[in-house]
């Protein structure tokens, strides 16, 4: 017989530093372990800050204890000093919220590793978005014919860090899009020491594993620092790199770009391109590394206070390679510049993703 489910508020009080709530010894050797790993299936990434959590029950139904713990960042955990010879029940807690629960034979002495489950999106996505306030690829793409993508809400920084924390979660997308206007504080930078977490250093050095292993990163317009921050030394951006957004000094305007690459001029059809930068402000790239390829470069349009200036030859798209992958930069909306050539500007890059 199975006692029924004792909530978690009332379990909390009763353990202990080590996660076990001492009520009763009948003997028995408690060196037996559960580890095991968490999904979120809602948006198919590991998930940190589960409570995971087992009753050890006697064959008469009676409760002897409570062994409790807290998935990591990487939706691990392991339930330990567990009474060998028992049959045990673990529940999965997140927030007020039971999510799973599943049966678990413990025969013997046992340091019992299950299998993790599935934890992946459809098999036929191979583009994740990650939505911004200022652009939107999810609005564009299927106009492109990329319509199997999965979106990330960029707009809470709490799932943002869940997706983007471990090379595992992006290594199951060939691209990723992060669309201008995400949240970056506590994410890429911490402007304020509020990220005692660490979750900055692991989702920068996550981005980076994720592009070093072969895939595709695309950044468009203010999702810069997602790039200046993860690579720093691959493009020059305008103001003060240690500083988050000072880049983002462009003015709206319309700018004649020159194609620098011959795949791309035949494939736009002419050597110039009509960039529309349609936002109060955008950010300006000043120069970039010689690993850098432009694929196209105008005169930037810029404001400091009340005065204005040009920034000669500022790449307006252009990538390099890291690892066996490759980072794409655009200064510009995708929104802002699917008609005409801007729109063969954009199908060449999905076909070279």
């Amino acid at each position: 017989m199975r006692t029924p489910l004792i909530p978690f508020v009332l379990l909390a009080a009763a353990c202990n530093e080590q996660g076990f709530s001492e009520v009763k010894d009948y003997g028995g050797v408690y060196e037996s372990s559960i580890a095991g790993r968490v999904c979120d299936t809602t948006r198919n990434v590991w998930l940190e800050g589960a409570t995971v959590y087992t009753h050890i029950i006697t064959s008469d139904g009676e409760l002897i204890g409570t062994a409790q713990t807290v998935t990591d960042a990487d939706g691990r955990y392991l339930l330990g000093e567990l009474r060998g010879d028992t049959n045990y029940t673990v529940y999965v807690q997140y927030g007020s919220a039971v999510i799973d629960m599943f049966d678990v034979v413990m025969e013997g002495t046992q340091e019992l590793v299950l299998e993790d489950p599935v934890c992946s999106a459809d098999v036929n996505s191979t583009v994740a978005i990650v939505s911004g306030d200022y652009d939107s690829p999810a609005d564009v793409l299927p106009s492109f014919g990329v319509t199997d993508f999965y979106e990330v809400n960029g707009q809470t920084g709490d799932d943002l860090v869940q997706f983007l924390q471990s090379a595992e979660n992006l290594a199951q997308y060939d691209a990723i899009f992060f669309a201008g206007g995400h949240i970056e504080e506590d994410v890429f930078y911490d402007t304020n020491g509020d990220d005692t977490a660490g979750n900055v250093d692991r989702v920068v050095q996550a981005l980076k594993d994720y592009v070093d292993a072969g895939g595709t990163v695309v950044a468009t317009d203010w999702s810069y620092d997602v790039v200046e921050q993860a690579w720093p030394n691959k493009f020059d951006f305008l103001g003060e790199d240690s500083i988050p957004n000072d880049a983002q000094l462009g003015t709206p305007d319309t700018v004649d770009a020159s194609v620098t690459q011959s795949d791309l001029e035949a494939a736009v059809g002419d050597a110039t391109v009509p960039v529309h930068f349609d936002l109060d402000t955008w950010p300006i790239v000043v120069g970039s590394d010689e690993a850098v390829t432009p694929y196209l470069v105008g005169d930037a349009p810029y404001r400091i206070g009340l005065d204005t200036y040009t920034q000669r030859n500022s790449p307006f798209m252009a990538s390099f390679e890291a690892g066996d992958g490759r980072v794409v930069f655009l200064s510009w909306r995708l929104t802002a510049n699917t008609d005409g050539r801007g729109r063969s500007v954009v199908e060449y890059l999905l076909q070279n993703l």
